[in-house]
């Protein structure tokens, strides 16, 4: 057995920031497997990724190191949500994503941490919170890995959710 494929990959250094026109139009042109391919953005909308209101909600880069590589994004407030799902005083949304060829080396799991880091530091929520197709088990691991509780399961576009909790 090979255990390499275990080991978590590392980043050294991350960066969270908003994204650049050219940024938003690859991860806007990021295709995933099956059944994954279910989050695939549309690079016709790309400028959905530049958009940050006024209380910083909105997509972010998430960017290795010395490189400026985007390996991923985030994305807070009502982007984060998914039809089903209503804003609630003090809850931050929050979603994102891995670059499709990072996938399933352990990326996610050592960005979390930064992203609820940044979140926290930037919204000062009382609750996380985030919606998880049902199917993806993966995500659904990360997040109860992170302290999330599932509250519940419901109907979305398309598809069933869980709904997961992190308190402060």
């Amino acid at each position: 057995m090979n255990c390499d494929r275990w080991q978590a990959e590392t980043v050294a250094e991350v960066v969270i920031r908003p994204f650049r026109e050219g940024e938003a139009y690859a991860v806007a042109s990021w295709a995933y497997e099956p059944p994954y391919d279910w989050y695939d953005g549309d690079p016709t909308h790309f400028e959905d990724y530049l958009a940050v209101d006024d209380n910083g909600y909105g997509y972010y880069a998430i960017v290795a190191g010395e490189q400026d590589e985007v390996i991923g994004f985030c994305c807070f407030g009502p982007e984060a949500r998914v039809a089903g799902q209503e804003a609630v005083d003090g809850v931050l949304d929050i979603g994102g994503g891995v670059r499709p060829d990072r996938l399933s080396v352990g990326i996610a799991t050592g960005l979390f941490p930064d992203i609820i880091n940044f979140a926290r530091a930037t919204f000062s929520p009382t609750h996380f919170r985030t919606a998880i197709a049902s199917f993806n088990e993966r995500s659904t691991r990360l997040c109860l890995s992170a302290g999330f509780t599932v509250v519940r399961r419901f109907d979305g576009p398309g598809k069933d959710f869980y709904e997961l909790l992190l308190p402060m």
